[in-house]
């Protein structure tokens, strides 16, 4: 009989503890406005759309639709990277940026940066506010190591726009794409008159794996000189004369700049490469998390990528190799027959992507913030660093 009450007893247990989470749920899916794109995932989810193409209040065509986007926090305390620009390339007057936080009913789009979100409690309240057609996007430039957490929030946001291709709208630190002709006009001595070879400046000294791959590649025999807040850590100092940051006047006799991150995430690649190697006409010599490779996060031959080499050792070997002979350096500059830097904009890109439709995914930051995306570069990096 006792066995019988037990039994009895687990079983109504069971029933109250599943009833009980089911009216979690409810509670949740009532208190949560589902916007009006989440019906469209039924349909799978590759299909492309816009979301204010199926709005019936609007009745007009997309091209002539109104956006009213809404820059709803600071970029750390600044204004957003976002200005409204004519230069895109195709008509953007129908599109219009507000901070006026009292617009959040009237408008399409509302922006959010990921190190200035508001709490969870002005998330809910102004989500109350939402219309089922409005679109929220979270944006960060930053690597995910250095965002919050995102699993409190993703409920909230419709879309993603930060650097990488996992993302819905690409906002890399700087756009490149193919020149439609040859560029005859880059062939140049590059290599003449340089006697320097490595150049870094550093200013944040927490990045633990760059800096184990710079004292190796010192103790290999390439001479890097590092300027900025963490050259104390290294042996050799150059003063810059632009205050911390590289220039042309710092750069102008070096052969390779060390386009290091201090983030090693799949997708991150920062104005290190972009700005500080391609700028300058020196080879970056880079570490990151990412694929190099794929045309679509770096401008192919353009690098050395140090983890594409067997060891330290073997890319020391390289560096060195490359830094003797004009004929292997000047190959690193044929990219500019081909490829360009371009002077698209995060305000072109955001425009151009509205008005064509978003791929919407389910749980975009869940995927796009996987910090998988870092732990797996770093676990490879930890490997390659020890190998002869």
């Amino acid at each position: 009989m006792e066995i019988f009450q037990w039994k009895l007893f687990l079983f109504f247990g069971s029933f109250l503890i599943t009833y009980l989470i089911l009216i979690r749920e409810l509670s949740f899916k009532n208190s949560y406005k589902i916007p009006n794109y989440y019906h469209f995932f039924s349909r799978g989810l590759n299909n492309t759309f816009n979301t204010y193409r199926n709005i019936e209040l609007t009745g007009s065509p997309i091209q002539s639709q109104s956006y009213l986007i809404l820059i709803y926090t600071t970029f750390f305390g600044d204004p957003f990277p976002i200005h409204p620009s004519s230069e895109c390339g195709f008509n953007t007057s129908n599109f219009q940026i507000t901070n006026n936080k009292e617009q959040i009913k009237r408008s399409n789009v509302v922006m959010f940066h990921s190190r200035n979100m508001p709490s969870i409690q002005e998330l809910e309240r102004i989500n109350k506010l939402r219309r089922n057609d409005q679109l929220w996007i979270y944006f960060t430039m930053e690597s995910i190591y250095n965002n919050p957490g995102v699993d409190n929030i993703d409920k909230y946001f419709n879309a993603s726009a930060t650097y990488g291709v996992d993302t819905d709208i690409p906002f890399p630190y700087r756009y490149h794409k193919k020149r439609l002709e040859v560029d005859e006009s880059y062939n140049k001595d590059r290599f003449l008159n340089k006697t320097r070879m490595v150049a870094w400046t550093v200013s944040n000294c927490n990045g633990d794996a760059r800096n184990k791959l710079a004292l190796k590649l010192i103790s290999y025999g390439v001479d890097i000189e590092v300027s900025g807040r963490c050259a104390g850590r290294f042996p050799k100092r150059f003063s810059s004369k632009c205050r911390g940051r590289p220039c042309y006047e710092d750069l102008r006799d070096f052969k390779f700049y060390f386009s290091a991150e201090n983030s090693l995430c799949d997708g991150y690649i920062t104005e290190k490469y972009w700005n500080s190697g391609l700028d300058y006409d020196v080879i970056p010599i880079v570490l990151g998390g990412s694929n190099y490779s794929d045309p679509r996060l770096a401008i192919p031959g353009s690098y050395i990528d140090a983890m594409s080499f067997d060891s330290p050792k073997t890319l020391a070997d390289y560096i060195l190799d490359v830094s003797s002979n004009s004929t292997k350096y000047n190959s690193f500059f044929e990219w500019k027959k081909h490829w360009q830097l371009d002077s698209s904009s995060f305000f072109c890109m955001l425009c151009d992507k509205l008005r064509n439709g978003i791929s919407f995914r389910t749980n975009p930051l869940l995927k796009t913030m996987n910090r998988e995306k870092c732990t797996r570069p770093q676990k490879k990096f930890n490997i390659w660093i020890n190998q002869n």
